[in-house]
């Protein structure tokens, strides 16, 4: 039978190695912050040479306010780069990150953004996909052609894009494909780049280009309110000062004939003025008096560059880059 000092032994016992026992236990750290991670844009992957990007969320569950310094690495032999921006937030914020692949082959790169405060540390993975995209740009017509209808003779305006994808960079030289309905004296075109490149245009830093598309037709414009006069005009009222005095030194018949004379000189002067008093006349603006023909007119339109590259989303078979003007 145990007696009571045997009991209140054990029960010392009891509560010492329960005591060390949790004197040695870790204490499970308090969570102040999380991390979450939107996915990358562009969302499809990203090329080798070019930038990828991803906003991370740091959020606080209990209004903590410690400093968070951010970190973040990437898998890989070479690894892309990685850099957030900033480095340093305090909950709630929004940093981003910048996820670069020079040098980097195609494949997934795991990405791992790591956030630290005091003794805390959180982090979150997202993955990073590197694919070959082929190099490449698209052409769009950008601003409508204007005016939609002219006169033969006239001409409009419209302003085309030149879009890289990825990120494509190169000169692209830009032409007219296809004019329809084909008929005698159709419309031409010509180009003017913002950069002074006349046809060709500068694709640099995957960003875009315009060129200003001219749509010229052949007409006869009309010239108003000019008068045309002979040179022979003058060269025969030249003549008749001197008639009137020898008409007026003459005596008798060889007056009167000098006097016909003049009436006759004067009428024939007046028949070559009356052709030139015409209130308009007409003035072609070509050297064959050529006209284009009225109709409406499709223009579609292409490029090529070093590479002989043309536009992703204009072929033969497609009108993504087409303008139309009318001729009445």
């Amino acid at each position: 039978m145990l007696n009571s000092r045997q009991v209140i032994h054990a029960i010392v016992f009891v509560l010492l190695v329960s005591l060390f026992a949790a004197a040695h236990m870790p204490l499970a750290a308090a969570q102040n912050f999380t991390l979450t991670a939107s996915a990358f844009t562009p969302a499809a992957g990203v090329d080798p040479g070019s930038q990828a990007t991803a906003v991370i969320t740091v959020s606080t569950t209990d209004n903590y306010t410690g400093s968070v310094a951010l970190t973040c690495t990437v898998q890989g032999a070479p690894p892309p780069v990685c850099t957030p921006s900033p480095t340093s937030v305090t909950p709630n914020a929004t940093p981003s990150i910048t996820v670069t692949t020079a040098g980097v082959s195609a494949g997934t790169y795991p990405v791992t953004v790591t956030g630290t405060s005091g003794s805390e540390t959180e982090s979150v993975t997202l993955l990073l996909n590197v694919v070959d995209v082929p190099q490449a740009y698209t052409l769009t017509v950008s601003t409508a052609i204007s005016p939609g209808t002219v006169s033969a003779g006239f001409g409009a305006n419209a302003t085309v894009t030149v879009t890289p994808i990825a990120s494509y960079s190169g000169q692209v030289t830009l032409s007219c494909l296809s004019i329809t309905p084909p008929v005698t004296a159709a419309p031409y075109c010509s180009f003017s780049a913002k950069n002074g490149g006349g046809p060709t245009v500068n694709v640099t830093s995957g960003a875009p280009a315009t060129s200003t598309l001219t749509i010229s037709t052949y007409g006869i414009l009309q010239n108003q309110g000019k008068l045309a006069i002979p040179r022979i005009f003058y060269a025969l009222w030249l003549a008749v000062p001197g008639l009137a005095l020898a008409g007026i030194g003459a005596g008798g018949r060889r007056r009167k004939k000098l006097l016909g004379l003049l009436l006759l000189l004067v009428m024939a002067t007046s028949i070559l003025v009356l052709p030139s008093c015409g209130s308009t006349h007409a003035i072609s603006n070509n050297s064959n008096g050529l006209v284009t023909p009225k109709n409406t007119y499709t223009v579609t339109l292409t490029g090529v560059d070093a590479n002989g590259i043309s536009p992703s989303n204009t072929t033969t078979t497609t009108t993504a880059a087409t303008v139309s003007l009318t001729v009445n």
